[in-house]
């Protein structure tokens, strides 16, 4: 039949194609894409290489062409399909309009054929590096059989659809395809681990683990559903929270708490919960709210809180929801302390009361220095005084004994020149004595001289001296001057023949003596 007027103005209404990209004008050639629709009543089309199309006829049977190719048209429409390229580390996810999903590991190139697919999609393969990422995986091992469906069922049999290829011809029977919902299916799960390259096959997903984390400014909410991943890490982690924390004099703050964990049993953590990290919140909860009881304000503003948070000790019921996790807790570290507006207050009221003690320290420090450097000053006034009384009494003393030293020299002289007076003295009178008694001796030789000259007469008058002598002349004892009879009895012996007119007259000893 033929169409009425508008439809043949509406298929021949041209219709503009999109602007090139840069790649393609780089190129010189523009790759035209699923954008690219005409409807034709009579014409040709030129499909270059790299590029496919399909055609609608008359009819409305379709065909796909891949270039390079020249396609006469006559009443038909063209449009050209969308290229999807997989690198080997990607590949492509076909979703048919039959449901059937296929998947096709790269390098590949495939068209996305509007009658055939519903999407195609290029998606990135996961690859598992190092033995400590893990993935989860699940495979539906028994299928449902195929039924047909009345709905969307084409009675045409597809050997007798003109138009279509091998290719179409398949992908028309699998459209014709449908699953019994009602048929029981089991589904398998193994776990992969790296080094390893994952693509799923028709069948397989991998399990998506959505936990709960910390959204971003603030750590200390936990919101559910905030991580998401698919691949697991096996080795030592670090979870990083702030907790809040009541003291037992009720002043609220926040700590910033980074503890390290590892997954030890994937099997365990799949089979005892879906969000191990919000049994995990609820238990340090619970371990807060006891710490909080034994911590006081004042502890954390004296002493902090590291010896308490800085052990596992601490935290007896995290360590268990991890362990019933599969998790095993190696350590915590304490990073911050997020005081609250209480113990801002508190702080500052501390932080006053210590500004206050030190100033008061630092008066009672100053006061006790000048009183010690008042001390020390009079101690050294006083030193200097009693060691310029000593200087003075020294100086007095050597004084003094210059003074007893000159009155002893004087005295000395004056007594050496008293002795020297009286020895002077003496030696004069001694002198004068000796001179005396020299002249005494003198006279007396000389009387003793006259007298012995005397009897030397007598004895030369042939006088008997001794008679003489015992008579003193007349009869009597001769009496001798008294400066004779002074002196030392002694015998004088004289001989009496030196005297004139003594001839043979022997020598007679006198003895002159005093009486």
């Amino acid at each position: 039949s033929i169409p009425n007027a508008d439809l043949l103005v509406a298929l021949t209404l041209p219709r503009q194609c999109p602007p090139p990209s840069s790649s393609s004008r780089n190129m010189g050639i523009n790759f035209r894409d699923g954008e690219y629709v005409r409807r034709v009543k009579f014409g040709k089309r030129t499909i270059k290489a790299g590029e496919a199309a399909v055609v609608w006829d008359s009819q409305g049977r379709h065909r796909q062409v891949i270039g390079p190719m020249v396609v006469h048209l006559w009443f038909s429409t063209i449009r050209f399909l969308d290229r999807h390229a997989a690198t080997p580390t990607q590949y492509l996810s076909v979703l048919h309009r039959s449901g059937k999903r296929e998947t096709i590991r790269g390098p590949a190139v495939l068209y996305e054929n509007p009658v055939l697919h519903q999407k195609i999609e290029v998606k990135e393969t996961i690859q598992l590096t190092a033995p400590t990422e893990a993935l989860v995986v699940y495979t539906e091992v028994s299928v449902g059989m195929p039924v047909e469906s009345s709905a969307t069922f084409d009675a045409t049999p597809v050997e007798a659809k003109v138009g279509l290829g091998a290719e179409e011809k398949q992908e028309e029977a699998e459209a014709a395809e449908g699953y019994n919902p009602t048929h029981e299916k089991s589904v398998s799960r193994r776990i992969i681990r790296g080094p390893a390259v994952f693509v799923p096959k028709v069948g397989e997903w991998t399990h998506e683990f959505i936990w709960s984390g910390n959204q971003a400014p603030s750590r200390s909410a936990i919101v559910p559903g905030v991580l998401r991943f698919n691949v697991l890490e096996t080795n030592t982690q670090t979870w990083s929270t702030d907790a809040k924390m009541r003291t037992s004099d009720n002043i609220p703050f926040t700590v910033q708490l980074t503890f390290t964990y590892k997954l030890e049993s994937v099997e365990h953590m799949l089979a005892s919960s879906t969000d191990p990290v919000a049994e995990w919140c609820s238990g340090l909860e619970a371990d807060m709210c006891v710490l909080g009881d034994h911590v006081t304000s004042a502890t954390v503003l004296a002493k902090g809180l590291n010896a308490v948070m800085s052990t596992l000790d601490s935290f007896p019921r995290l360590c268990a929801r991890m362990e019933s996790n599969g998790f095993s807790l190696e350590g915590v570290i304490l990073r911050r302390v997020l005081a609250s507006e209480a113990l801002e207050r508190r702080f500052k009221e501390a932080a006053a009361e210590e500004t206050d003690g030190a100033r008061r320290l630092a008066i009672a420090e100053t006061n006790l220095k000048a009183e010690r450097i008042a001390a020390l000053s009079k101690a050294e006034k006083e030193a200097r005084e009693a060691e310029a009384q000593e200087k003075r009494e020294a100086r007095a003393a050597e004084a003094k004994e210059t003074r007893l030293r000159l009155e002893m020299e004087r005295a000395e002289s004056r007594r050496q020149k008293e002795h020297e007076m009286e020895a002077n003295q003496l030696a004069h009178e001694l002198e004068i004595k000796r001179q005396k008694d020299e002249a005494e001796a003198a006279s007396a030789n000389a009387h003793i001289e006259q007298q012995v000259r005397y009897l030397k007469e007598l004895k030369a008058l042939d006088v008997d001296l001794t008679s003489f002598l015992m008579k003193g002349g007349s009869g009597d004892r001769v009496s001798f001057p008294r400066e004779l009879t002074k002196l030392v009895p002694q015998t004088f012996t004289f001989s009496l023949a030196d005297t004139p007119g003594s001839c043979g007259a022997t020598t007679t000893p006198v003895a002159v003596g005093r009486r």
